[in-house]
């Protein structure tokens, strides 16, 4: 169950039992729940039934592992930023989900409409999914960055 307002995703009141459960989940999503449960001082179902509703409201949307990129062969980053035709828009949305490389697309403001996270093994293969965006029908331009160095990266929102 989630809360909108007139199509806007409200935020979630989070008490802060609710919040240290998140906070020890971010740091070990394999952490066990008895653990969660001796550190909080509250029972192992407590954590149980609350990981649950937290789950069901969306605020928990999955369990996952962090992989390095430059570990499997994913070590070049770049950012792609898109311009097309309003009226074809949604489907040029829908086509760059496709791309295996692309990991995240953001709907933004500005001068572009839309930008991409490509991550993948060399220039070579940049250029092969830069041509692939570019036959999309209804993208009008790209424009490309590639990442030289990682500043900052976390996965981790702060509670």
């Amino acid at each position: 169950m989630r809360h909108v307002y007139f199509g806007v995703l409200m935020p979630l009141a989070i008490d802060e039992i609710d919040r240290k459960i998140l906070e020890r989940l971010h740091e070990d999503a394999r952490i066990a729940f008895r653990k969660i449960a001796e550190e909080l001082g509250v029972s192992e179902s407590t954590i149980f039934v609350r990981v649950r509703k937290l789950q069901e409201r969306g605020v928990i949307k999955r369990f996952t592992t962090e992989i390095s990129p430059e570990l499997i062969g994913k070590g070049l980053t770049a950012f792609i930023l898109i311009k097309a035709d309003p009226q074809q828009y949604h489907t040029v949305l829908e086509n760059l989900n496709r791309i295996d490389d692309i990991y995240e697309i953001y709907d933004i403001t500005g001068n572009y409409y839309a930008i991409a996270k490509v991550r993948t093994g060399n220039r070579e293969d940049l250029a092969k999914i830069i041509d692939a965006i570019g036959l999309i029908e209804g993208i009008t331009s790209t424009e490309t960055a590639i990442v030289l160095r990682n500043i900052k990266e976390e996965a981790v929102v702060k509670i």
